[in-house]
């Protein structure tokens, strides 16, 4: 018989192992816990990479906005020492005053610092003239179409930018547009992109103009009646004006500058130090630079992935689903051992109808079933102290990390997202009371503890006193019984539940909870009174079922196993029990208890 009881096809037994759908529940509720805690902590990760990409190009464009500010004083400076001379300004002057800006030291990224006379065709030979006074073999180049003149007269360093020297602005458009509108609009312009003759490399650049006006007379060599006399100018090559203004070392944003279709500047390339081809953020930024519409295309670098990059949201997310993958074998192996006990059950069942020995061999097959089925209880035990313990470590790690997330938040939180930590948190305290109802309603049964003598009145008293009652509950117990002998544990579970079902469904200003326990012949009579909403008829089947509420789970605290938990016990005592409600207001529950006697030969 032996070997037929342990050949009896083992791995059919996990073929017929299946979950519950509480099992399901449970495990549903975990992964939408996993998914909100991951969904939360990756926003809040989100919202924070953001700010700071949005702080940091901000910063770099500001940058260059106050870069041009300064370099745009420096052009008004040289305004103001052209008035201060009494005779129209000489070569040599102006290189003392370019000499004391310093530019090469003081404005990096400027390639010099140069007037432009403005030379009406009347005044073209007296300018002439007098430029030639100084530079022999002055001209003005090249050629073009207009009845008036621009060119660059001195420019300092000269010796970096000999070439430029006699050049008309008229030449080009962009020179001269932006040479006119200064001079109309009497402010600081900037050209559209040129390349400048003094630039051996051809690379993009612009002009810098601010307009010279007279004071007093306009001299014979240039000016016209207006008063207007030319501008101070200064050249700028667009690759050095970076360099001067921010290094491409260590940053964690790098940015093209478009004027139009033109691209003035570029470090979204794979030369770029730190460059990121697959960019966290990016954004398109268009700015008013003196006249020019300067478009700036940002976007972080490998640097900013490095610091600003968290592991967090996964981290959660990982160990969510590992936790969800243990609860998940928890089970199975708890729903295993069940149908093992089962399938004992049946093989000694079939073993008694079957076969025919004499009343020694059946003894003994009895003793060994017996003990075969300690063995299930015993793994049972065993996975439900595992459930009870080390499922509820990782539960209460994840409490905690969602508040230390929430306090590290606290200040960047929308109303959304503080709604969304208050869901979590109450979802991970309802699967911790889930799973401490589960571990009892499974237990029920097998872990009774002893008979014991008890008076049964403190006890009523100790376990409501365990509620801290609140001052609006009205409590009242009716009770002529000293002591009894019981099974304690389980009673106390069905008057614990009961005083707590009052207290969670009581709509009332007063809560009122009344019992009353008197001894008739066959049996102990408890009766549970309070003023609730009461139950209506057709849900008083129902209410017992697995995880059944009345109202909406966010509406009612606990797991709806209560009144489960309260069914089977009484079941297991052969106990009789019924709810009644009148007129639908407060609720009666009454339920009777083995005597002392019949306790005994029931356990």
């Amino acid at each position: 018989m032996g070997d037929d009881i342990s050949n009896d096809k083992a791995p059919s037994v996990w073929s017929k192992v299946s979950l519950h759908w509480y099992h399901w529940a449970v495990l549903a509720l975990s992964l939408i816990l996993t998914f909100g805690a991951w969904y939360v902590t990756d926003q809040q990760v989100q919202q924070k990479t953001q700010a700071r990409f949005e702080f940091q190009s901000n910063q770099i464009i500001n940058l260059v906005r106050e870069r041009m500010e300064k370099y745009e004083e420096a052009l008004w400076a040289g305004v103001a020492a052209l008035h201060m001379q009494s005779k129209p300004s000489d070569r040599s002057s102006w290189k003392e005053f370019a000499e004391s800006l310093k530019v090469e030291e003081r404005y990096p990224g400027i390639n010099g610092v140069g007037v432009i006379h403005y030379v009406p065709t009347a005044k073209l030979e007296n300018y002439l003239a007098w430029q030639r006074k100084e530079l022999p073999a002055y001209k003005i180049h090249p050629p073009h179409e207009y009845k008036e003149y621009w060119p660059i007269s001195y420019i300092e360093p000269q010796s970096n930018n000999a070439k430029a020297v006699g050049l008309d602005m008229a030449h080009e458009k962009n020179r001269y547009t932006a040479a006119q509108r200064s001079r109309d609009r009497k402010e600081a312009q900037i050209t559209g992109p040129i390349t400048l003759v003094q630039d051996s490399k051809q690379t993009p650049g612009f002009l810098f103009y601010v307009p010279w006006f007279s004071n007093n007379r306009v001299p014979l060599e240039y000016g016209d009646d207006s008063g207007f006399l030319g501008l101070v100018y200064a050249p700028f090559i667009m690759s050095n004006l970076m360099d001067g203004v921010l290094y491409n070392e260590n940053r964690l944003i790098h940015f093209d500058i478009f004027d139009g279709d033109t691209k003035l500047y570029s470090e979204l390339n794979i030369k770029s130090e730190s460059f990121d081809q697959s960019p966290v953020f990016s954004k398109t930024v268009e700015m008013d630079i003196y006249g020019r519409n300067w478009e700036f295309q940002v976007q972080t670098s490998l640097l900013f992935r490095e610091q600003f990059g968290s592991s967090q949201p996964t981290m959660i997310l990982i160990g969510g689903i590992l936790i969800d993958g243990l609860l998940f074998l928890i089970f199975l192996i708890l729903s295993r051992s069940n149908k093992r006990a089962i399938e004992y059950a049946n093989i000694v069942t079939r073993e008694l109808k079957n076969k025919h020995k004499d009343l020694e061999d059946v003894q003994h097959n009895l003793q060994r079933r017996n003990l075969e089925l300690e063995e299930a209880n015993s793994e049972l035990d065993q996975f439900a102290f595992v459930a009870s313990h080390d499922l509820k470590a990782p539960l209460r790690g994840i409490s905690q990390l969602v508040g230390w997330i929430e306090e590290d938040t606290k200040g960047y939180l929308t109303s959304d997202t503080e709604n969304f930590f208050f869901l979590l948190k109450n979802r991970v305290q309802r699967l911790e009371s889930l799973l401490d109802d589960l571990l009892e309603y499974s237990r029920i049964g097998r872990k009774e503890g002893s008979l014991q003598k008890v008076d049964i009145k403190s006890k009523v008293n100790e376990i409501f006193d365990l509620f801290n009652p609140r001052d609006d509950v009205s409590f009242t117990l009716d009770c002529n019984i000293k002591e009894i002998t019981t099974m304690i544990t389980p009673l106390e579970q069905i008057i614990r539940n009961l005083i707590s079902n009052s207290f969670k469904h009581n709509d009332k200003k007063i809560c009122k909870i009344h019992i009353k326990i008197q001894k008739l012949d066959d049996y102990y009579l408890f009766s549970f009174t309070d003023n609730g909403p009461g139950i209506p008829v057709e849900h008083r089947r129902r209410v017992f079922d697995l995880f059944h509420t009345l109202k909406p789970r966010d509406e009612v605290e606990g797991s709806g196993l209560g009144l489960s938990i309260i069914k089977k016990i009484l079941d297991r005592y052969g106990s009789d029990y019924e709810i009644s409600s009148e007129d639908g207001s407060g609720c009666l529950f009454t339920f009777t208890w083995p005597l002392d006697d019949e306790i005994k030969r029931i356990i």
